[in-house]
């Protein structure tokens, strides 16, 4: 797997609360390598808003952004829970 993939961690998401997240295909640019990562927080009030940050991000390592879906997510890490639901379509 090509370097600049590795290096993307596969989950980033709120340690806490209920959020909006996305599934993103990552892809090299020009390429076939490829990976899908998870990105979910609190402070994008729409899902959009996660991907056009991250969009960014990867365009700067040379990765191509293709978002695969989302939904929401409740997380309590103290209680090691995680409830995913609902889902929400995302435009490139």
């Amino acid at each position: 797997m090509a370097d600049c993939l590795i290096k993307v961690p596969d989950v980033e998401i709120d340690t806490e609360g209920k959020f909006k997240y996305i599934l993103v295909r990552l892809k090299v640019k020009g390429g076939t390598e490829h990976k899908d990562i998870v990105r979910g927080t609190k402070s994008a009030e729409y899902h959009n808003h996660i991907f056009e940050k991250l969009s960014l991000e990867m365009d700067t390592l040379g990765l191509e952004c293709n978002c695969l879906g989302g939904g929401k997510i409740e997380h309590d890490s103290a209680k090691k829970k995680l409830r995913v639901f609902g889902e929400s379509t995302v435009t490139n």
